[in-house]
């Protein structure tokens, strides 16, 4: 039962709180601590000062504790070891605080000798099973490597007794009775998992991937059944639908367990790096309004945590050696699970903001993130980005990722990969986005706004166009992108095909040269594209196809679409779209290159003002299949040439059922016309 709290009595146990006599102090307060504990005290509270630590015996906190540092600060003893912690949570605590207080390291006066790193001297180091641990208004900083580590033991069982590389078969448990089935959707281990005294002992194991965190190339699912049996071979019971890296609890009675995995096909020996461990990792950590600075490897190391929350803190100024960044989630890989980081404000750190290298369930929002690298690679699964606030930062998403409802200013974002990502309701303000996925329609971009009023520049040190497309395809919807490029506003690369865009606007692009917009071949459905310069020179490649469906084209100078002399074009059609010219500047379309099938349908061309050019014009160095142009009006308040095309008579042109108000036609006798109507006249 809870007595209350403790002020520490100094002299009792030998504690200065001047910043001399480590080796006391540190043992001083270790003991009034477990004093404290013993005799029922929920709070241990330490006077105002400076108290120094022993690198030898760090603080050890207990649990159903708070330990109050009232303002005074935790300094580790100047030393010259590669690796130490100020308060070291490795006893399976739980239920114990650290609060009100300073925990620093001796940064600027360690001894870095020998060939060792000295990245991992720490201010808080949480492992072997720990719970339920709160950290909060603490400051932490000059750490030789981390102000916070958590990290899991790797729980390797000693001489691998089941390894399941070369032991599984085809077939099915029954998860009822543990009789074996026939079933060619599942594979069984041929082995058992004999529950030895590592794993009775702690209650549970699970299967794990190798030191990288890799399951193997040949496993191709996530999701398996464990089956328990008795030491007579009887059935016990059965867990179904777990995944790798959870925890699996062992009954009472299990004398061993089989394995079915929920895929057909048999791995190869290589293919399959499923390893049964027991690893111990700290869980439920609270990290909030925490001050974490000035240290030289992270601000939080989250090396195998499950359920940490990292709310209010501020991190900054993390800089010496790698990686050099404000939160790391890597070593552990999965274990990695239900991370939350809400409400954080992180700046000026030499290298990374956020860093996630494996794990899932991620959650990060509602953070102010300032310079740096923000990276979500491509070990994570089921990461959230939500309501965030970037400057001046790069972000590479590569893993599993909803980004939603961020507001990016002067940053860049690189789409890597081969996983799933959703980019949504989000504010680029002068920040180009770059895909550079290696899988088709694994990219969904929704309502989003670019915005930019600052120039950009392709070169190859810095690419900077403000949208670069993949040559594998991807989606954008509901977005506008508006502003300006130097050299270019898009890039599109060589082999680019089938991309989708629905919903697209494209405003005021304004960039040098001959202001050419690219467009990879896709699908174009209900898109804007105003005064977005000339659409074209790209349209190069095998079998390149391009439909504008619905759309919008508003334009004051040169030909919107200009397909030059080097296009090649499998299939192009544009239909039931509308185009305004009010300037009467140039053509709409001005054709030349090699064409496979090119269709204008059911369009509405509008030149109030005329034109001093035609409005399509074919030049006679086209080669086409076929030009069909149907269905469409061509309105003008002063006469203008419609359709251009007289010294192209090998082309195959069709044109009929088209409406000409105050336009006429200047076609080959050799070209298709009928059902046309040119100035109320209607001409069979």
């Amino acid at each position: 039962m809870s007595i209350g709290s403790y002020l520490v009595e100094l002299s009792r146990w030998n504690i200065k709180n001047d910043a001399t006599d480590s080796i006391n102090t540190s043992k001083g307060l270790n003991d009034a601590l477990t004093w404290a504990s013993l005799e029922g005290y929920s709070e241990v509270i330490l006077p105002d000062g400076t108290y120094l630590i022993d690198e030898n015996n760090p603080i050890q906190p207990q649990s159903y504790m708070t330990f109050n540092l009232g303002g005074a600060t935790l300094r580790i003893r100047d030393n010259n070891l590669p690796k130490y912690a100020i308060i070291l949570f490795h006893q399976k605590q739980q239920y114990s605080r650290i609060t009100n207080g300073k925990i620093e390291g001796d940064r600027y006066t360690h001894s870095y000798t020998g060939d060792h790193v000295h990245a991992f001297g720490v201010g808080v180091e949480l492992r072997y099973g720990v719970q339920y641990i709160t950290l909060d208004n603490l400051e932490i900083f000059n750490t030789i490597g981390d102000a916070i580590l958590g990290i899991t033991s790797y729980g390797s069982i000693s001489g691998n007794p089941y390894k399941l590389a070369g032991n599984l078969e085809s077939g099915g448990i029954n998860t009822s009775n543990g009789t074996l089935t026939t079933n060619k959707n599942r594979i069984r281990s041929k082995v058992n998992i004999p529950m030895v005294k590592q794993i009775t002992n702690l209650g549970y194991f699970g299967l794990y991937g190798s030191s990288f965190g890799s399951i193997g190339n040949d496993i191709s699912t996530n999701t398996f059944d464990v089956i328990f049996y008795k030491s007579n071979d009887t059935f016990l019971s059965s867990v179904t639908d777990l995944h790798f890296f959870d925890e699996i609890e062992v009954p009472i009675d299990a004398s061993y367990a089989k394995v079915v995995l929920h895929q057909a096909t048999i791995p190869s020996y290589a293919g399959n790096t499923i390893l049964v461990r027991t690893p111990e990792f700290p869980k439920h950590v609270y990290i909030k309004q925490c001050n974490l600075h000035h240290c030289r490897r992270l601000g939080i190391a989250i090396c195998g945590i499950k359920h940490i929350y990292v709310s209010g803190c501020e991190i900054h100024h993390i800089s010496g050696v790698a990686p050099q960044g404000a939160i790391d989630i890597e070593d552990g890989y999965d274990i990695n699970q239900y991370i939350f980081i809400d409400g954080n404000n992180i700046y000026g750190n030499e290298n990374y903001n956020i860093i996630a290298v494996a794990g899932k369930h991620i959650t990060i929002t509602n953070n102010k993130i300032q310079s740096g690298i923000f990276a979500i690679n491509a070990g994570v699964d089921k990461s959230i980005v939500d309501k965030n606030f970037f400057h001046d930062s790069v972000s590479l998403l590569a893993g599993d990722t909803l980004f939603s409802n961020n507001h990016l200013y002067d940053c860049r974002i690189r789409l890597l990969g081969t996983t799933q990502a959703s980019i949504d309701h989000c504010i680029f303000h002068n920040s180009p986005i770059n895909f550079v996925k290696q899988k088709s329609y694994v990219v969904q971009i929704s309502n989003c706004k670019f915005y930019y009023d600052n120039d950009f520049y392709t070169a190859s040190t810095n690419p900077g166009a403000p949208l670069i497309f993949s040559a594998e395809p991807q989606s954008i919807s509901n977005s506008t992108f508006e502003g300006s490029g130097v050299e270019a506003f898009t890039v599109v690369p060589e082999g680019a095909h089938d991309w989708i865009l629905n919903g697209v606007s494209f405003i005021n692009i304004k960039h040098k040269e001959n202001r050419i917009t690219r467009l990879p071949p896709g699908v174009y459905n209900g898109c804007r594209f105003i005064n977005s310069g000339r659409l074209g020179d790209i349209f190069k490649g095998v079998n390149a196809k391009y439909d504008f469906n619905n759309c919008y084209f508003e334009w004051d100078d040169l030909s919107l679409f200009y397909l030059g002399e080097g296009t090649m074009v499998d299939f192009f059609k544009i239909s039931n779209s509308f185009f305004k010219n009010p300037t009467g500047s140039d053509s709409a379309l001005f054709i030349n290159g090699n064409w496979g099938s090119f269709h204008l349908s059911e369009n509405t061309f509008s030149f109030p003002n005329g034109n001093k050019n035609p409005i399509i014009d074919i030049r006679n160095t086209t080669v086409a299949d076929l030009i069909r142009i149907s269905g469409n009006t061509f309105m003008s308040n002063t006469l203008v040439t419609a359709v251009k095309a007289d010294k192209s008579p090998n082309i195959p042109v069709i044109f009929k059922d088209n409406y000409l108000q105050k336009a006429n036609i200047e076609l080959n006798n050799t070209h298709i016309k009928f059902d046309n109507i040119i100035n109320n006249i209607h001409i069979p």
